[in-house]
C-alpha cells in the first residue's frame, strides 16, 4: 500500500534533523503528549495542534513567502500573513520572522497605502437669500470700509 506525502512534510522531517533541540523528538517518542503543549503525530511535532518548525530559516522563509504572497490573495499584510500561518506552523519567533520578512518585500514596500484619514465630505456654501444690495464685491469680512476717497 502507497500514501501520498506532500514535499513540505519531508522539509519538516529534515529540518528535524538539523535542530538543535532534537531531544524533544525522542522525547516525545517515548512519551506524548507533554506537558507544554507538543505532541508527535506520524513523526511531525505538532504545538498545540500546529505542525512545529525546527530552526531551519530556509524552510521558514519558503513557508512565509508561501502564505504571504500566494496567487490569490498577494502580499497581505503583517497581520493577515501571521494569523493565516498561525493557523497551521509554528516556531519561535514566527510574528518577528513575519514582520521581518515583509519589511524586505520589495513589492509591499513599493506599493504602501496612505494612513491619513479621508477628508470628509465638501461643504457648500451658503445659498444667498437676496440680490446684493450694497454691490461690494469685498468676500473677505473684517475689512476696513473706504470712505469714498482714493489715494493715487
Amino acid at each position: 500500500m502507497s500514501a501520498v506525502k506532500p514535499v513540505w512534510v519531508q522539509e519538516v522531517l529534515n529540518s528535524y534533523a538539523t535542530d538543535p533541540q532534537q531531544q524533544m523528538l525522542t522525547k516525545l517518542a517515548i512519551a506524548s503528549p507533554d506537558e507544554a503543549g507538543y505532541s508527535l503525530d506520524q513523526g511531525l511535532i505538532k504545538h498545540k495542534g500546529n505542525v512545529w518548525i525546527g530552526q531551519n530559516s530556509a524552510l521558514q522563509t519558503k513557508l512565509i513567502a508561501t502564505f504571504h504572497s500566494s496567487p490569490l490573495r498577494g502580499h497581505s499584510g503583517v497581520s493577515t500573513t501571521y494569523y493565516k500561518l498561525k493557523k497551521h506552523f509554528s516556531w519561535k519567533g514566527l510574528k518577528h520572522d513575519v514582520e521581518s520578512f515583509i519589511k524586505q518585500c520589495a513589492t509591499c514596500q513599493q506599493a504602501k497605502h496612505s494612513l491619513q484619514h479621508p477628508l470628509g465630505l465638501l461643504q457648500p456654501l451658503p445659498i444667498p437669500e437676496g440680490v446684493w444690495r450694497d454691490m461690494s464685491m469685498d468676500f473677505i469680512e473684517g475689512l476696513p470700509k473706504s470712505d469714498g476717497c482714493s489715494v493715487i
